[in-house]
Order: structure tokens, then sequence, then C-alpha cells
């Protein structure tokens, strides 16, 4: 309960008083010791990003607070080094490389013999390499980027309906937004411009499986392993056509693809086998306002427990935000996942996504809610997610935040006892 009200204050908070307290932090400038500048000799420094080099050192803490053994108290003490290197070829062409490595101490401060071998393959340590591609011109209205990459599909930034190019990286739900879950997967994609449209087709060369909650892990309530599904590894293809015009811009999208796993609104889905993906988006701005719609008709799903039977799914989305309050976003977004050719299951899965960003201190302070819940009354279950972060200084953040699991269907149900207080602090160089 005090997790809720903790909630639902910031979120007041965050919309009556944002003018006020950014007003009021505006107090705190300091006031300039003195109005000479005294000419300083300019004197040269050593920096990784003369060449070509850049980096983020991360420390993360997060204290579950009312979870069990062995995932109560500190559940999470990670150490990660991100590094990335850009190089400028020729002409236009540029190589582009980054990885990231992470450590979680927290497993070893417990006791290994504690967790799952499972857990502690994909939790206590990794190393990672994300993109790593060439990209450039190779006439004036033809770009092709090739190697491993992120392609974005779509115009919602919390709810997936045609963004099904790369998979995710689920094993922490809810922690953080999809934008830092995509998996880079190695791709070719070409980009045609003619008058106000982009002809992009795109080769898909690996093959790439979510990573989800491993077996004994906080996130994974279920008590036996469940066997690992594997893509082929061969190539598919997609094909994007996005046009932008005063006011709106508009995309069509064709993708024959393996399926990403999903929680919602089935986990069974059997990633073995290709659907097609016929889908478009449109976002339209009017006054402090923009509009977003997405849809997709996607064929020949296959399911687990229903073996060789094919379905087809209709997914739409509407949603806008708003702009119109000082330095303060408002988004939401609903979409519906409707099984068209089925009476086996539930055809109509609702999913609502509702956000607040609001900045202060001359946009160093950033304060963030999220709640995203499933079902037709928004009630089979969720999460909400409430976070601060400070920019320090050009180079060091900080992010403090509260994320709380709604009850209201199985998974939801087992995991509810998750909730967590979550604190990093993050250098870049």
């Amino acid at each position: 309960m005090l997790t809720r009200l903790f909630f639902v204050s910031l979120l007041v908070t965050t919309l009556a008083v944002a003018d006020d307290v950014d007003a009021f932090m505006d107090g705190f400038d300091e006031e300039p010791l003195s109005t000479v500048v005294q000419p300083q000799k300019e004197e040269a420094k050593f920096s990784l990003s003369n060449y070509g080099i850049e980096g983020k050192f991360k420390q993360e803490f997060a204290y579950s607070y009312q979870n069990n053994a062995p995932h109560d108290r500190f559940s999470s003490l990670r150490t990660s080094l991100f590094l990335e290197y850009n190089r400028d070829l020729w002409k236009s062409f540029k190589f582009k490389i980054n990885g990231n490595g992470f450590y979680d101490l927290s497993y070893k401060m417990k006791g290994e013999e504690e967790f799952t071998k499972e857990e502690l393959n994909a939790l206590q340590s990794e190393v990672e390499l994300f993109d790593a591609y060439i990209q450039g011109s190779i006439t004036d209205d033809l770009d092709i980027k090739l190697g491993r990459q992120v392609i974005v599909w779509g115009k919602s930034d919390t709810i997936r309906v045609v963004d099904v190019l790369n998979p995710l990286d689920n094993r922490r739900p809810g922690m953080v937004d999809i934008e830092d879950l995509r998996l880079s997967s190695a791709m070719a994609k070409f980009d045609y411009y003619y008058k106000n449209w982009d002809i992009a087709p795109i080769v898909i060369l690996e093959q790439r499986e979510d990573k989800n909650p491993p077996y004994g892990g906080d996130f994974n309530p279920s008590p036996i392993k469940q066997p690992l599904q594997k893509k082929p590894n061969d190539v598919t293809y997609a094909l994007n056509i996005s046009g932008e015009f005063t006011g709106f811009d508009l995309d069509f999208y064709y993708a024959h693809v393996y399926p990403n796993f999903e929680f919602y609104p089935r986990t069974d889905v059997n990633i073995e086998n290709k659907i097609d993906m016929y889908g478009a988006a449109i976002a339209y701005v009017y006054g402090s306002l923009l509009l977003k719609g997405e849809a997709a008709y996607m064929q020949n799903y296959e399911f687990l427990q229903t073996g060789d039977e094919k379905f087809d799914r209709l997914d739409m989305l509407l949603g806008f935000e708003y702009n119109g309050i000082a330095d303060t976003t408002l988004s939401l977004d609903i979409a519906n996942k409707r099984f068209v050719n089925t009476n086996e299951f539930k055809k109509d899965n609702y999913q609502g996504a509702f956000r607040v960003t609001s900045d202060f201190k001359n946009a160093t302070v950033h304060l963030n809610y999220l709640v995203s819940a499933f079902g037709d009354t928004f009630s089979d279950g969720g999460y909400q997610r409430a976070w601060i972060v400070y920019d320090a200084s050009d180079s060091i953040k900080t992010t403090f935040g509260v994320v709380d699991y709604l009850k209201g269907n199985s998974f939801f149900d087992a995991i509810s006892d998750n909730d967590m207080l979550f604190y990093d602090i993050s250098y870049s160089f």
C-alpha cells in the first residue's frame, strides 16, 4: 500500500507543481563569484574520444523489499562497462562497434549455491556485442547499412505492434524501457530515397532469440524447466516504405520473419515457425498533440500447445503524446491484439500504457512515471514504475526509482513480490 501511495503522490506532484518546482529549484542557482572572466591558456588534454572511443561505467543497485530468499534484499549489485568505437572510413562510409560487459556481485555475496546454474549463467556475468556495422551512401539516392544493428518500427515507445525485427532482453521485465531492451541482429538495410519516400528493403542475416528470465530466477515462476526454442539459422527479409509530409509521417511494413517471445497475450508462441506481418503506422501532429496509430495483420502463428494449427492476429494501437504543459510530456497508448480465426482461446487482448515525463532545473532533473496494464479492464496484471534521473554533469548521471508489479493473472501474481527499489550511477567518457 505504501508503494501505491508513493506512485500516486509522485504523479500528482509532477502534474500539479511542475513549473513551481522548477522555479523553486532555480532559486538555488549559485551566484557568480566574479563577473570578470580571466583568460586561461588552453591545455591539450588526453581524451579517448579523440581516438573515436567512448564509453560508460555504471554501478547498479536493486533492493527487493518483500521478496523471499535468495532474491530478497539486494537482488542486484551489477557493475558494467560499455565501450563504443567510431571511425570514418572512406567518403561517407563509417564504422561503428559497441558492446557491454557486466558482473553482478550479489550472487557471490549471497552464495552461488543458493541459485540455479541457469540463473548464474544468465545474470551473474555477461559480455555482449551490440552494434557492429558499416554505413554509408552508395549514390546520392541510395544508402546501405550492413552488420549488427537495431531497426525500430512503429510509433509507440511502450507497446510493440509492428516492431518485430529485433528480439528483446526480457530478463528483468518492467525495469527499463523497450528502447534499452532491443538486441541487435545482423542485417543488411538499403534506403532508396524518392521525393518524400524512403524505400528500405531489409535482409535479416542473423536469427537471435529473446533473452528471457532464466529458470530459478525471480522473474521465472515456473517450477520446471521450459524447453528452449531456437530459431533456424536461415535468411529472412522485410520491407519498410516510409513517407514524411507536412504535419504527419506514414509507414508501411512487411516482414517474413520468426516471431519473438511475448509475455502477453500468449507465452507459448512457436518461434521456430515463420510468420508474415503486414503493417502500417502513422504519426500526426495537431497543435501540442502527437497522434499515433499502428496496425499489423500477422499470419501463420503457431503455438506449442496447439501443434501445427495456424492462427492469424490483428493488432491495433491508438495513442497520443501531449506537450502542452511546460517541460512535461503525457502519453497514452492502448492496443488490442485480436485472434481472428479461433474460438479455442481468448480473442481480444488489451494492453494500455500511460506515461508522464517532466523536466526541472534546466532539464537536469527528470521525473518519470509509467504504468502498463493488461486485460479488458486493465486488471489482468502489469507494472508501474516511477524514477528520477539527475544529470549531475555532462558525464555523471544518477537514477533512483521504484517498480511495483500489479497482480491480475497467473504470471504477474507469481512475480508480484518482486517490487524493488533501484539506484544507479554512471560515468560517461
